[in-house]
């Protein structure tokens, strides 16, 4: 494949993905409270005090955090007034998963000339709320998480725009100008998609591998071999997310499912409507506490 000027030196190979990868963790890095919260999520001598010690030392990560924990987004009755006392009603892990969405968004608010980052976030937190929700819907292990997996799912695609700006304009137009969905464009022109570098980014930023993992295979949903419920979720908030942002019809974007999702994940297009109608809502209440 050809490498065009304003590609960072990079050549279009599958075996320089690890470069990819490296020379957008030089641009971009998660901020330093979250490795603490991460230690001490792998530091099997802490208590929850410690985990509110290091939220607490950032008062704006601390105000963020607790909006959230007020919000509809969980439903709490009552106030809850303090990080201690909302670690007793979200937990540890679920701690994480918001610190990781404040920090990422924080570290991956750059500015591009090829990717609007308003649309964006716009769209990936609507993935998280959908994700979320069809989670909760089936009964899914661990239904908090999703909102940061879907939240991060497209990463790759801010890495691939940022290091190789032609390329990913040319891959986004081949792929709406063929109606062909957009990893298997990427992975003829790159030998990787999307999908795969965010996985990258993920192992490297050493993010949870249930994260890794659903991330790397979300596109092509065929080719998962573990968590393929998960993945099936965020597949469908993926395609979800981008039809609303395109104003399509539910039925329209239900065309666009891998067809084993809905098997994988027994449930139907009809009972998705629903879902997508309150993730519209409360997407939007997210972004305010979230990107205002």
């Amino acid at each position: 494949m050809r490498k065009t000027r304003n590609s960072r030196n990079i050549h279009i190979t599958e075996s320089n993905l690890d470069m990819l990868v490296k020379s957008t963790t030089g641009l971009i890095s998660l901020p330093e409270i979250y490795l603490k919260i991460n230690q001490l999520m792998n530091d099997q001598t802490s208590v929850l005090d410690d985990f509110a010690v290091v939220v607490n030392g950032d008062a704006n990560l601390a105000s963020r955090v607790l909006k959230i924990v007020n919000s509809s987004f969980y439903g709490f009755p009552g106030q809850i007034s303090s990080i201690s006392r909302a670690l007793n009603f979200i937990g540890i892990t679920q701690l994480h998963d918001l610190v990781l969405t404040i920090s990422a968004i924080k570290s991956l608010s750059v500015s591009s000339k090829t990717i609007d980052m308003h649309e964006f976030w716009h769209r990936s937190i609507f993935a998280g709320v959908f994700a979320k929700h069809l989670a909760k819907q089936i009964k899914a292990r661990d239904c908090e998480s999703f909102f940061v997996i879907g939240l991060l799912h497209e990463i790759g695609s801010l890495a691939i725009a940022l290091n190789l700006p032609d390329e990913f304009v040319n891959t986004q137009q081949q792929a709406a100008e063929n109606n062909t969905p957009l990893y298997q464009i990427e992975k003829g022109y790159f030998g990787f998609h999307y999908g795969q570098v965010g996985q990258a980014l993920m192992k490297e930023w050493k993010l949870p591998e249930n994260f890794q993992e659903i991330t790397g295979h979300h596109p092509d949903l065929i080719s998962a071999q573990q968590y393929v419920i998960e993945t099936a979720i965020i597949h469908l908030a993926h395609l979800y997310a981008y039809g609303v942002e395109l104003g399509q019809e539910s039925e329209q974007t239900a065309l666009q499912v891998e067809p084993s999702a809905w098997d994988i994940l027994g449930t139907s297009a009809d009972k998705i409507q629903k879902i997508e109608t309150e993730a519209k809502q409360l997407s939007q209440e997210m972004e305010r506490m979230i990107l205002g």
